[in-house]
């Protein structure tokens, strides 16, 4: 277990700054101050210096980070490892959405795989459809990020995953520039389909401003997740998304985000199973370890 010191550093060397750090740890900005302070003083030495407003790792600081990684990389495979008993065995049957198939379901699956799971079943729907899964009794649990009705199940929140817009820079679009929502209408709009967690949630952002995708300069309604992505990444129009769908390509600038103004919305992934079905109880806390 890390201390919470190290946690906050590893959280402000990540994110390159204090406030956005106070902020994911739910914590005042001076408090997270005063652990960087406090690290400093225990160690000897600056782990952060400012050049021209923006906020360095210095080497002692580079050499903290690496070496702390290493130990929670290790610390989270020990507790995966002492909650994988041999009655977990059993073949292993989920689904994921689409937008979370990539990352977090290759997470699960190479974890078991490398535990020699005799059988392991992905599949991969939008949210409505792995509920419907889930009744029909046709998988164990599923990882979603849309919006569900949750009487009928047990939930565990992995994280809270930012909903960001996004387009190219040939599009016009300027990467400093707070947009107003409806100044995006003289865009082409990219959206997902019917059933789809991401669908819904973007039409409860543009509710908000009272548009709809039809006030648009195009529509495309779009089924393939692969293809959705490409429309994207070729500029084709705009779109709403799950950051991390993209965020190999927000990283690399091929794609970036829109500003938007007051538009931080973020949604919770969630693992989700029947409710009353404790023989899962056991495999639900290790998908919760893997995917930490």
């Amino acid at each position: 277990m890390l201390d919470n010191k190290i946690e906050t550093f590893m959280m402000v060397a990540h994110l390159k700054s204090y406030t956005k750090a106070a902020e994911s740890l739910f914590i005042s900005q001076p408090a997270v101050s005063q652990q960087i302070r406090q690290l400093e003083e225990e160690f000897g030495v600056k782990l952060f210096n400012y050049e021209k407003r923006k906020l360095f790792l210095t080497i002692e600081g580079k050499e903290l980070l690496k070496f702390a990684e290493s130990v929670k990389v290790q610390t989270k495979n020990i507790k995966i490892k002492m909650k994988l008993s041999d009655k977990q065995s059993s073949p292993l049957n989920f689904a994921t959405t689409f937008s979370l198939s990539n990352n977090d379901a290759w997470k699960i699956v190479d974890y078991y795989r490398s535990q020699r799971s005799k059988k392991i079943v992905c599949q991969t729907f939008n949210t409505q459809q792995c509920l419907e899964a889930l009744n029909n009794g046709k998988i164990d649990f599923a990882l979603i990020e849309g919006n569900f009705k949750q009487d009928d199940y047990d939930k565990v929140i992995i994280r809270n995953e930012p909903f960001i817009a996004v387009g190219k820079r040939e599009l016009g679009i300027e990467a400093n520039k707070e947009y107003d929502l409806r100044e995006l209408i003289n865009y082409p709009l990219i959206y997902r389909e019917q059933g789809s967690g991401s669908l819904e949630i973007t039409r409860q952002i543009l509710g908000m401003r009272n548009l709809s995708p039809i006030d648009f300069k195009q529509e495309y309604q779009i089924g393939s997740l692969s293809l959705f992505r490409r429309m994207l990444l070729d500029g084709v129009g705009i779109g709403f998304c799950y950051q991390c769908l993209l965020t190999d390509e927000l990283d690399d600038g091929i794609i970036q985000k829109i500003k938007i103004k007051n538009m931080e919305v973020a949604h919770p992934i969630s693992l989700v199973w029947l409710k009353g079905n404790d023989q899962l109880k056991e495999k639900i806390q290790v998908v919760k370890e893997i995917l930490k």
